[in-house]
């Protein structure tokens, strides 16, 4: 019988050209290593066949080695970006991990190669020695992935509820996050505020809880919900350059405020507003959500989300469902914090607005 050769973490440190300690620390998805080292480490291990010793390495050890899967769902240009929402999260994934004696092992899969992971038996080595306890999903993975995988394993997912799987959701207060920005642009003398994303968002899990804040904000707030100062929420949907004139030919018939559906999209937004010529805040302000900062771009209003906290609840949440396998689907919230940034100010003639 030909005995198959076993892959140890030097022979993937070598091939990487990186310490050992680099190669365990990615593969137990431990704090302090970058995101495009870690991306790398789980290639290469998964390449060269890696498998991770599930043997016990203590006598005194009397409890069951516990090890999660972790799949991480990211657009391909995201994955190995370091301020990406899902690289924060793996930060406290890892930390949770490591205080409460959890092995994780993790996979990245892009929307390119979703439709082809279905048998968690063929990603994850931990599955197919039958020492895998439960799968944690980052961000919005396609419903009919999901409900294959929880065929298999106990689930939990990080920031995309999906609703009829029973499966627990760890998210933030994203509506309530959306209104406190709004709060923030009506406390400095705006009155007509518009709401805006871009085309490629439309669909995304996430959207419709934001965009809800934003008219429960207006209707609490008892300004008028215009739909012509709403984009790319509904059809028809109109690129950067089309969106920019519509926000520029608002301002000048008096909308002074703008909050975009993420962060990441107001950062887009901004050279196509300045290139015609709109001061930002003077002339208009720009607010957003999910505040990540971005190199070489201002600073912007928003809410900040808690994607480390986001992370470790999950790990806490599955070790809980494990335990009450029969008990409800859980949708637990996490608040979001203010952060006041560079691009929100009050608008020409506040003085007379706030009378």
């Amino acid at each position: 019988m030909v005995r198959q050769m076993t892959i140890k973490q030097k022979q993937i440190a070598e091939k990487l050209n990186v310490s050992i300690c680099t190669v365990s620390r990615s593969l137990r998805g431990l704090p302090d290593i970058h995101p495009d080292t870690r991306k790398k480490v789980v290639e290469m291990a998964s390449e060269l066949g890696y498998q991770p010793n599930f043997r016990r390495q203590s006598s005194a050890a009397t409890e069951k080695l516990v090890t999660f899967g972790v799949i991480v769902y990211e657009a391909s240009d995201r994955v190995s970006d370091p301020s990406s929402g899902a690289n924060h999260m793996l930060v406290g994934i890892g930390n949770a991990a490591s205080e409460l004696g959890v092995s994780l092992d993790i996979r990245f899969i892009t929307e390119d190669l979703a439709y082809k992971v279905t048998d968690l038996r063929e990603q994850f080595p931990a599955m197919r020695a039958g020492m895998m306890s439960g799968l944690i999903l980052v961000y919005d993975c396609p419903h009919e992935m999901l409900r294959e995988f929880k065929k298999q394993l106990p689930c939990v997912t990080i920031h995309h509820p999906h609703l009829g799987l029973g499966i627990d959701c760890i998210d933030n207060g994203q509506a309530d996050g959306v209104g406190e920005v709004l709060e923030h642009l009506y406390d400095l003398g705006h009155r007509r505020i518009g709401f805006f994303s871009l085309p490629r968002i439309v669909g995304t899990a996430w959207l419709f809880p934001r965009f809800s804040g934003y008219m429960r904000a207006m209707r609490r707030l008892s300004l008028p919900l215009d739909t012509s100062l709403v984009y790319n929420v509904f059809d028809p949907l109109i690129e950067n350059d089309e969106l920019a004139d519509a926000i520029v030919e608002h301002y000048h018939q008096g909308v002074t405020a703008w909050i975009c559906a993420d962060g990441g999209i107001g950062h887009r937004m901004y050279p196509y507003l300045v290139s015609r010529g709109l001061r930002i805040p003077q002339d208009i302000s720009l607010a957003g959500f999910n505040g990540l900062t971005v190199s070489g771009k201002p600073m912007f209003t928003s809410v900040r989300l808690p994607f480390e906290q986001m992370g470790a609840t999950a790990v806490k949440q599955m070790l809980y469902r494990i335990e009450h396998p029969d008990e409800p689907a859980s949708h637990i919230l996490i608040g979001c914090e203010f952060v006041k940034g560079e691009t929100t100010g009050p608008p020409h003639g506040a003085d007379q607005i706030n009378k």
